[in-house]
């Protein structure tokens, strides 16, 4: 079965989300894309995945939120 990075098990239409860092923009004249570049690596290997989204596909995360807490 399906888990998650927290061990939470995952089904069809689950929504997640996607620890990611834009590595590259791409601007034009009617929209945006970027490159993202996952934050964990392609498990059992040691890569990281790299996509492209459009810039309106994505959620800028507050630097605050990503922080661990004291």
């Amino acid at each position: 079965m399906p888990h998650d990075r927290n061990g939470v098990l995952l089904e069809v239409g689950d929504k997640v989300s996607i620890p990611a860092v834009v590595k590259n923009i791409m601007t034009g004249e009617e929209y945006c894309n970027v490159t993202l570049e996952s934050e964990e690596v392609m498990f059992p290997g040691e890569y990281k995945s790299t996509f492209t989204l459009n810039a309106k596909q994505v959620e800028k995360v507050s630097e605050f939120a990503s922080k661990e807490p004291e």
